[in-house]
């Protein structure tokens, strides 16, 4: 069965990057906390605070059933990361499936 990668992508406002940084902290570990899987993220070296956030999944099952595991302090979590640090509210979801 093929693995999925989820990949959130965005611009951050520079000024605000101390205040993503502890929030995207706190995010990660409370989604490994209560979903058991890795939540990573990752800077774009050549774009400073463009950032990915990425996830896998062991199968397209697990990646549809995701949302369910999210709880409300998940999505508040999230929805005050793109509502208070993302340029324009501008984000790019990205799923792919291994080859």
């Amino acid at each position: 069965m093929p693995k999925i990668l989820f990949e959130v992508n965005y611009s951050i406002y520079p000024g605000k990057r101390e205040g993503y940084l502890q929030l995207i902290s706190e995010l990660k570990s409370y989604i490994k906390e209560m979903t058991q899987k890795d939540y990573f993220v990752y800077e774009d070296l050549k774009k400073k605070n463009n950032f990915s956030e990425i996830i896998f999944f062991e199968s397209n099952e697990e990646f549809d059933n995701f949302e369910d595991m999210q709880d409300d302090k998940i999505k508040e979590l999230m929805s005050k990361v793109i509502n208070n640090y993302v340029m324009e509210k501008k984000v790019n979801y990205i799923t792919k499936e291994e080859v």
